[in-house]
């Protein structure tokens, strides 16, 4: 199958072929075949834009590397830093699947709570400090059914209890498209469907496959999540899985909301491209006016209108970013920090305007794929339509920074990378 598949390609594009590309093929005999959705999920060309204000606002040099502290060595690789400054201490999710408490004054890091899964996105109840929410996904592939599956869960600190809110989600018609003026397929307030928690069941829901991050309303009532995609066995984090989904543009992205007052579930968005972190916005009051996401795999981060003028309309808040957006968070000033854990290479961009040979970049071995070490850090203006910070790092320290945490006098790194050890931070810029 795949030698009629290099000999149709070679048929059809031999005048495109030289040395490297026949080596190249050469190298795709031996490869494992993709999954078939990876490969049905290419279309047509794309072309991603680079954002012009990113270079005006670069920094000199290699602030991250000049500027970080690493403490400790005995902390695992993060997905995820919630910080208690008040109480001097921090909660990080890390990739041996434990959740970490971290003494601020000391940075001495001690294992806290084991969880199921891998722990990702965690944030606090907003009315009591002593309960976290938080998603829990899988960080291999696992080939018997879970008992506790990916979804979202509920931690008290002071007795280290978990318990699960929810691991089901409705069933979702995906042969349905967005219309014209629409990015995806969104559903504003009070115009979703809700199911009641209890009544899922296997005939209209599904498991769900990656919970990432997560926001919650400020009355402590809503928790909105983002699934990435939905591809059987997803995976938490940087993976072979996910590069290739970054790779094809995939439109499995997903937006759930799990109503805590009614205990119910509700799609709120889907037919995105790899929805990764979230904020909710809020005009006035504690209900939620809008949310901010980020549309990783296509470099920029969108706004979906909940209510208002502009009540059930996506849109484009910013694109060509220097990188794939990851995990977001506010600081005192309103100014949103959002972590780049990968750098855009021109290799991907230009494959994403020549989508045929996409299909070959699939048989290409994780271990040759030419993904850059560079990481970075960057920061926009309180609406998210202005780039006023970026600073990259060359990966010598370490690679993957997967969320930026901003605190009251320093920001928090959490890094990704396998076998990585230590807790990070950095001071503010000087120049914001």
């Amino acid at each position: 199958m795949k030698i009629n598949l290099i000999q149709k390609t070679f048929q059809a594009h031999k005048k495109f072929f030289s040395l490297p590309a026949i080596s190249l093929i050469l190298i795709l005999i031996s490869c494992r075949t993709p999954e078939e959705y990876f490969k049905n999920q290419i279309k047509e060309p794309v072309d991603l834009p680079y954002n012009p204000s990113f270079e005006s606002v670069k920094s000199d040099g290699d602030p991250i590397k000049q500027n970080v502290t690493i403490s400790g060595s005995v902390l695992p690789a993060q997905d995820e830093i919630l910080l208690q400054e008040d109480l001097g201490r921090a909660f990080v999710a890390s990739i041996d699947g434990w959740i970490w408490k971290v003494d601020l004054s000391s940075n001495k890091a001690e294992p806290f709570v084991k969880t199921p899964l891998l722990p990702g996105g965690m944030v606090f109840h907003p009315k009591n400090s002593d309960i976290i929410f938080m998603c829990l996904a899988r960080g291999k592939q696992h080939t018997t059914d879970l008992v506790d599956g990916p979804g979202i869960y509920e931690l008290t600190i002071s007795t280290k209890q978990l318990r699960k809110i929810g691991t089901r989600v409705p069933i979702v018609d995906k042969t349905k498209e967005p219309s014209d003026n629409q990015i995806g397929i969104f559903f504003p307030k009070n115009k979703e469907i809700k199911i009641p928690l209890s009544e899922l069941n296997n005939t209209n829901s599904r498991n769900v496959e990656k919970a990432d991050d997560l926001a919650i309303s400020k009355d402590g009532e809503r928790i909105y999540f983002t699934e990435p995609y939905d591809h059987p066995n997803s995976i938490l984090g940087v993976s072979s899985q996910s590069k290739q989904e970054v790779l094809t543009l995939g439109r499995n992205g997903h937006l759930w909301k799990y109503d805590l007052k009614d205990n119910t579930a509700s799609l709120i968005a889907h037919k995105y491209t790899y929805l990764d972190g979230i904020l909710l916005e809020y005009t006035q009051g504690e209900t939620e006016s809008s949310i901010l996401l980020n549309e990783l795999s296509k470099s920029r981060l969108i706004r979906l209108h909940l209510t208002g003028d502009k009540e059930g309309k996506d849109e484009i808040v910013i694109e060509g970013l220097p990188g794939f957006p990851d995990g977001m968070d506010r600081d005192a000033a309103g100014r949103i920090w959002i972590a780049i854990p990968v750098a855009r290479s021109k290799l991907v961009t230009w494959l994403h305007k020549h989508p045929f040979w996409k299909r070959l970049a699939l048989y290409i071995p994780e271990s040759l794929q030419p993904v850059s070490k560079k990481t970075g850090i960057l920061a926009l203006s309180p609406n998210g339509s202005k780039l006023i910070y970026y600073s990259l790092h060359d990966g010598s320290l370490f690679s993957y920074i997967i969320v930026v945490v901003p605190g009251k006098e320093k920001l928090y790194l959490a890094v990704y990378q396998d076998g990585f050890k230590g807790f990070v931070t950095m001071p503010y810029p000087n120049n914001l």
